[in-house]
Formats: C-alpha cells, sequence, structure tokens
C-alpha cells in the first residue's frame, strides 16, 4: 500500500501541474502565434496545420477567436486532468474501491473521449480564426484527424471499461464487508 500511496501522491502533484500548464500555455500559444513557427508554444486547436507560410499578420481579432475556438478542447482537457488529481488524491489516502474513484476513472474517460470527437470541429475553427486575416484564397480550414487521434479513442475506450471494472470491484468490496 505504500507504493500506491508514493505514486500517487506524485501522480496527484504531476496531473495538478499539467492542469495548471493547460490554460497557461494555450493562452500563451494563441497570444504569441505570429506565423513564423518561430515560438516553441503551439495552440492545440491548430492540430497539425502550424505551418509558416499559411498564417500572415494574425490580429487580435484572430487570436482571440482562435482561443475561443480552443475552449471546448481546454476546457476537457482541464476537466480529465482535474478528475485525474482527483482519483491520485483518493488513492494516496488508501482509498481504492469507492464511488468517487469509479466516478472520476468514469468522467475522465468521458472527457478524453469527448475532447476526440469534439477536436476536428475546433481545429476548423482554430484553423479559420488564425487565417481569417490573410488575403481571400489564401485563408484556410483544417482538419486533421491520424492514428494517434484513433490511439486516444482507443485509450479513452479502455479507461471507460476500467471505471466499469473498478464499480464492479467496488460492489463486491461492498458485498463482502456486509457478508459476517
Amino acid at each position: 500500500m505504500d507504493k500506491i500511496r508514493r505514486m500517487s501522491i506524485f501522480l496527484k502533484y504531476m496531473f495538478w501541474l499539467v492542469l495548471v500548464l493547460i490554460p497557461i500555455s494555450e493562452v500563451f500559444g494563441w497570444l504569441y502565434l505570429d506565423g513564423t513557427g518561430e515560438f516553441f508554444l503551439s495552440p492545440e486547436g491548430l492540430g497539425d496545420f502550424f505551418m509558416e507560410p499559411e498564417v500572415e499578420g494574425i490580429g487580435d481579432n484572430g487570436r482571440f477567436l482562435g482561443l475561443a475556438a480552443s475552449l471546448p478542447l481546454i476546457l476537457l482537457d482541464m476537466f480529465s486532468m482535474w478528475q485525474m488529481t482527483k482519483l491520485f488524491t483518493l488513492y494516496s489516502a488508501g482509498k481504492i474501491f469507492t464511488v468517487e474513484n469509479t466516478l472520476c476513472f468514469s468522467r475522465a474517460a468521458w472527457a478524453f473521449l469527448l475532447s476526440e470527437l469534439v477536436a476536428p470541429f475546433v481545429q476548423a475553427g482554430a484553423t479559420a480564426a488564425a487565417t481569417m486575416h490573410n488575403a481571400v484564397g489564401e485563408r484556410v480550414i483544417s482538419v486533421g484527424i491520424d492514428d494517434a487521434d484513433l490511439g486516444n479513442v482507443l485509450v479513452a475506450c479502455v479507461v471507460l471499461a476500467i471505471s466499469w471494472v473498478m464499480d464492479e470491484g467496488r460492489k463486491l468490496n461492498e458485498e463482502a464487508e456486509l457478508t459476517v
């Protein structure tokens, strides 16, 4: 149990750090987006689109609209990280088979799955916002789906299945506690 507690404390703080860094990196990614690719943060909503000649003279309106278009992914990612933080907080407290644990697993899995389903729409909105200041004929709406996205859907489904297994384990644990 001590190994679980130590690792859970570590993971709780790692997920908390990622939770804090998600909005910071997205805001800075959109704030400093200039079309050159020089800045090390690329907004997640742009996906693999970000190519040097495509984004020219993006203005504050384009940055704001791009950030607004990215909000569904940002919020879903943050929600998933919050659920994982809560899960590992419970684990570090020695709570393994509880209703709260299964809810954390289930909510994180659904948010992760939903983020993969929403991502193409976010990419379309973000690329349109990033290129809306380009000349007519050079504006772009880009959507990309690759094997990593399909892998993420698979991982989300696995985590969802784990939540169901954990819930069954919780029910068996409660029955065992009630048995004299």
